[in-house]
């Protein structure tokens, strides 16, 4: 394998060398960039200018003018987008110059508005709400085989294994783990209930255009779940996507997986896109000899098929997605037909199908500028079919939501408000069977119709602020009442403020969101009912553009608080045979108990060299929870993180060099209790050690190609034992949930991509 590899590189390396050609000249596309307003046409100042794909750009000067630099391949595509106006793409060909490029006025419906340009990863500096966005060019920087993968390079959100069985992925966000973020496609809201414990590997990588990143309470447009943030992800689109993209790869481990996308513009009005993807991994490996395999066996295949039609006052789009998954786990030895439901092995087995769907349309008034109606629908059926031992777990989840907005402004665009109605509805039909014996049948039916009044004062560039309310109706919970806001306020050019206020709601699925409970042979007990779970979230965001040594820099620091007024707890310290779920105060009634979770980071972002791009994170977590009247860590909650990443790219971008390093504080694991034939031992309480990720990635661009190499967890470092007792897999001292750190160790991987423009 390593003389392969070798070969390869210097291949790669001697045909850059035969390629270069130090005597070309450098040319540059210029052009000036206009917006038509109300039929008035008006040069636009910061207008962001860039190559697709990339995160070479600029910005138009003060009569609208630009100029950037042409790519080695003249034939590019070109994006140009200002705040308030329509993005647009232009394909450019050799020769061309003296643009005159003319943005239309409209109110974006169904995707982000890019701010300013500021590299593969960027905050959009004029919304009120703190947004990170995360460019395609970012998502390159590591394998990112699926979303779980996809914040490698990200120092907010955090990834890890949810046990050392499943495979499963689950990620936190301000200390919290990520049931409290609401995840969204495309302004859709996603990853709920039974999806949101495996949902992250069903969105692959490679059709990812963006990523945006909300910490706090978000808007009210799209519901009342957000209690810590909001992660927004988009896909590529029809009519700016390329024509065909292929992606393989694979790694040292024999996973394999390819990703295939084709787009067609049928007419001016009409564009369409297939994306496929599949992955396999059938290699049975343990390296850490405990009998168990280290990664589950797993087959994904994933289908898309996305329309949209676009006219000058008419946008719509709607697709259709399935998805397939079995994953196989568990004891090498575990044999399906003849093991499951005994004690003669264990084994795990997870059987997945997805279908969802959506429809989108926007209508621009032409009567009214800046004055547009918009409808969202979606639904989704989920079924998943699984057994973790002698634990069997059923469920199917049927889901459907409807959004409709009206946007407009009140006398000038200084005023504007977006007034809208929802509608969720979900249906939950789940069936757990412990130790083949007392199955337990959990049925819900939630229908939840809401309206909503978001309000927008800008009177300048200085200052910015976002009002809203909803109200929803739950109909086992009654009203839900949900204020939020958000403050933007420019101190002077180079330093920026926020700050948000809100509140957030969320109907707990504790079994599928803990499927992993179910990798012990405790019994789970509900002390009470599921109750809506209620927090408040408030923060400050301070942005400080910098000059060190000559060039430009920037520094981020924020700080958010959360703290729950009703919360669903699960412990796991307060019996050893047992699994208690109650909820925050409801158990004992006679204490008020206190839950919240406070993390403040800081990142610094800087080029030192043309080409070089470094990040420098921090961030601290204060995250407690009452269990039974004591004020404790949260279960697996790291108390820090900091992130150091480097990315060079040389001339051209043909070689570009990516290194990221992690580290992870420790966090509190939950009490062991041995138990013996005579006596339970409570051992004491212990924290996971820290440690060290380390991954980098190497990647060669050709005209119409790429290659890449990369390894993830470099060190090599894995948990010890992560699997508790694992020679003991059906007695009540057996435990996979206290994963803390990777279960696999290194992993090289080698990848190309293809694209037709």
């Amino acid at each position: 394998m390593k003389q392969i590899l070798l070969l390869i590189i210097i291949s790669f390396i001697a045909h850059d060398l035969a390629a270069q050609n130090p005597s070309k000249s450098e040319e540059y596309l210029k052009g000036y960039v206009y917006g038509e307003l109300e039929g008035k046409k008006e040069a636009l100042v910061g207008a962001s200018v860039y190559w697709m794909g990339t995160n070479k750009g600029t910005a138009t000067t003060n009569n609208g003018a630009f100029s950037i630099r042409f790519l080695e391949n003249k034939t590019t595509t070109l994006v140009v987008s200002f705040i308030g106006y329509q993005s647009d793409t232009l394909k450019i060909k050799n020769g061309q110059n003296n643009l005159e490029i003319v943005l239309k006025a409209i109110i974006n419906l169904d995707e982000y508005e890019v701010k300013e340009k500021r590299g593969s990863s960027f905050y959009a500096n004029t919304n009120p709400i703190a947004t990170q966005i995360i460019t395609s060019s970012e998502l390159t920087k590591a394998a990112c085989c699926n979303l779980a993968e996809s914040f490698e390079t990200n120092a907010s959100v955090d990834v890890s294994y949810s046990d050392a069985v499943t495979g499963a992925k689950q990620i936190q966000l301000l200390g919290l783990s990520g049931v409290y973020t609401q995840m969204q496609f495309e302004n859709i809201p996603e990853m709920r209930g039974i999806a949101g414990v495996y949902g992250l590997t069903f969105v692959p990588g490679p059709w990812l255009s963006s990523i945006s990143i909300s910490k706090g309470t978000a808007s009210v447009r799209n519901g009342f779940e957000s209690i810590t943030g909001q992660i927004n992800y988009e896909y590529k689109k029809p009519d700016t996507a390329e024509r065909f993209y292929l992606n393989l790869f694979g790694n040292n481990f024999k996973r394999v997986e390819g990703n295939l996308y084709s787009a067609w513009k049928l007419n001016k009005k009409w564009s369409t896109m297939v994306f496929v993807h599949a992955n396999e991994f059938q290699n049975k490996i343990d390296l850490n000899g405990d009998g168990f395999l280290d990664i589950p066996t797993s087959r994904q295949y994933n289908v898309f098929n996305r329309w949209k039609y676009k006219s000058e006052k008419l946008m719509t789009q709607f697709g259709v997605n399935y998805i397939s998954e079995q994953k196989g786990g568990g004891q090498l030895g575990f044999n399906e037909s003849t093991d499951l439901g005994t004690r003669n092995a264990y084994g795990i087995g997870i059987d997945t199908r997805r279908l969802s769907a959506f429809w989108k349309a926007g209508h621009v008034s032409k009567k009214k500028a800046n004055t547009s109606l918009a409808m969202i629908h979606s639904f989704q059926l989920h079924e998943q079919n699984s057994y973790y031992g002698l634990n069997n777990f059923d469920a199917k989840q049927s889901s459907w939501y409807s959004n409709f907005l009206y946007q407009s402004y009140i006398g000038s665009s200084v005023h504007n408000y977006t007034l809208g109605a929802s509608v969720v509805y979900d249906n939950y039909d789940q069936k757990l069977t412990q130790d083949t014996l007392n199955p337990q049948v959990f049925q819900r039916e939630d229908i939840i119709p809401g309206v909503f009044l978001e309000y927008t004062f800008k009177p300048n560039d200085k200052f910015a602020l976002i009002a809203g309310i909803r109200d929803d109706y739950h109909n086992h919970f009654g009203n839900i009442f949900t204020p939020r806001l958000h403050v933007r306020y420019k101190l002077n050019e180079n330093t920026t403020i926020r700050a948000s206020g809100g509140k957030g709601y969320r109907f707990p699925s504790i079994l599928t969101e803990n499927t992993g409970l179910l990798l012990t042979n405790k019994q789970i007990i509900f002390e009470d009912e599921q109750t809506m779970e209620e927090a408040w979230n408030y923060g400050l965001f301070l942005s400080r553009d910098l000059m060190v040594f000559g060039r430009k820099a920037l520094l981020n620091i924020d700080f958010y608080r959360t703290n729950f007024i009703r919360q669903m707890i699960v412990d796991m310290d307060v019996c050893g045979e047992l699994i208690h779920i109650y909820e925050l105060n409801g158990m004992l009634n006679f204490y008020d108990g206190k839950s919240y979770a406070n993390s403040a980071q800081a990142e610094f972002s800087f080029e030192p060299l043309e080409g070089l791009d470094v990040l420098v994170a921090y961030r601290f977590n204060d995250v407690k929870t009452t269990y039974l009247g004591e004020l404790k860590d949260k279960l697996m909650s790291k108390k820090s993180k900091a992130l150091l990443s480097l990315s060079y790219s040389t001339k051209w971008e043909k070689w570009q060099f990516d290194y990221t390093l992690q580290y992870n504080d420790k966090s509190r694991l939950p009490i062991k209790i041995i138990f013996t034939d005579t006596a339970e031992i409570i051992m004491p309480q212990e924290y996971s050690p820290s440690f060290f990720i380390m991954n980098g990635q190497v990647t060669r661009r050709f005209k119409s190609w790429e290659v890449y190499l990369g390894v993830e967890n470099a060190t090599n470092f894995t948990q010890a034992e992560p699997i508790e007792f694992y020679d003991e897999p059906f007695s009540l001292n057996f435990d996979a949930t206290r994963t803390w750190g990777p279960v696999i160790g290194r992993k090289i991987y080698l990848g190309i991509k293809m694209k037709l423009f």
